[in-house]
């Protein structure tokens, strides 16, 4: 329902979910959705199941909303954090151009022997999104990156967070807010993935090299240096490479970027450890489902669209099977 802000799930006097209540918004007299003269109305909707698909960050603070005691609701918020690294090369690549995430190396994502490690991917290079990552210090040094673009690629080094943060509803503002720091054990990861990620473009040739850490000084390649015999070896690199290992990561200037909400609703086995059960109900509210990433048991390590289609596909069927038995088929696919 367009311009319905829903706030809060109904119930009946058994914890049954029977509808959500909110406020309905029109749209101003000439069709916008902004400006003066939309309406307001409060709103009830009844329905026979409540499925919330608010996302991450948008789930937990509904459910606290509607009276859900849950210990674990709004907790666990995983993000996959990722820091940037830029590479100049002496041809123009128009990074803006063309397909974005094509490629990815793996060989680092189990660094700990648990599954917690970095993946390595090419980036979206979108001007405003992408150099704002890097540190600068006068506007004469931001023009001369901003010319470097057309001749530079970005990758991310990303991290399947083993400790997450929390989404929470602030007591004094009434807004949602987010609670999440990157731990040592995410950080050094993610570092390792920037290391590995400079050394795989400085064997390739990059002029330069940029990282998203405040206090590190790009690399720059020797005029001199010949791109055809670089070896990761080479002392002036190695110099730069044990520089920025002793360095670290600064806190709290350095800005990580993160694409990937998971968890705040997780699934379980009880609910001493969980929101919902494997079908996605919330537990001890019959009629209540939840099918967006919030009910993740812990981060993918990849990108979570495809998990999160495929867990609502299996909650939704059963749904379906719950109100009418025997409606749900599973039909083959059509070639």
């Amino acid at each position: 329902m367009e311009g319905f802000y829903c706030d809060k799930v109904l119930f009946d006097e058994n914890r049954n979910a029977i509808g959500v209540q909110g406020i309905w918004t029109s749209r101003t007299p000439s069709g916008y959705v902004e400006g003066e003269g939309r309406r307001k109305r409060p709103v009830i909707i009844k329905a026979k199941r409540v499925i919330s698909s608010a996302s991450s960050l948008g789930t937990p603070p509904l459910l606290i909303r509607s009276g859900i005691k849950n210990q674990h609701v709004g907790r666990h918020l995983h993000l996959h954090p990722a820091s940037l690294v830029a590479a100049v090369w002496d041809e123009d690549v128009r990074p803006w151009e063309g397909p974005i995430l094509t490629a990815v190396v793996s060989e680092f994502d189990n660094m700990d022997g648990e599954g917690y490690g970095p993946k390595l991917e090419g980036t979206c290079m979108l001007p405003s999104w992408f150099l704002p990552a890097f540190p600068w210090k006068s506007g004469q040094q931001w023009k001369e990156l901003s010319a470097k673009l057309k001749k530079m690629t970005g990758y991310i080094a990303l991290a399947r967070d083993r400790y997450g943060g929390r989404v929470y509803i602030d007591s004094k503002s009434g807004r949602t807010k987010i609670q999440y720091t990157p731990s040592q054990h995410d950080k050094k990861h993610i570092y390792e993935g920037i290391v590995e990620l400079a050394q795989i473009n400085y064997v390739q040739g990059a002029r330069e090299i940029h990282v998203g850490v405040p206090g590190i000084e790009p690399f720059v390649r020797s005029p001199i240096s010949d791109p055809a015999t670089s070896s990761i070896n080479d002392p002036e690199f190695n110099e730069w490479i044990d520089g920025f290992r002793k360095h670290g990561f600064t806190s709290p200037d350095t800005s990580f970027a993160s694409a990937h909400q998971m968890g705040t609703c997780r699934m379980g086995t009880e609910s001493g450890n969980s929101v919902t059960n494997s079908s996605g109900q919330v537990w001890g509210h019959p009629g209540l489902y939840i099918c967006d990433t919030s009910v993740f048991p812990s981060a993918s390590g990849v990108n979570p669209m495809i998990t999160c289609m495929s867990i609502c596909r299996g909650i939704s069927k059963g749904i379906a099977e719950d109100l009418v038995p025997g409606s749900y088929v599973n039909a083959r696919p059509r070639l």
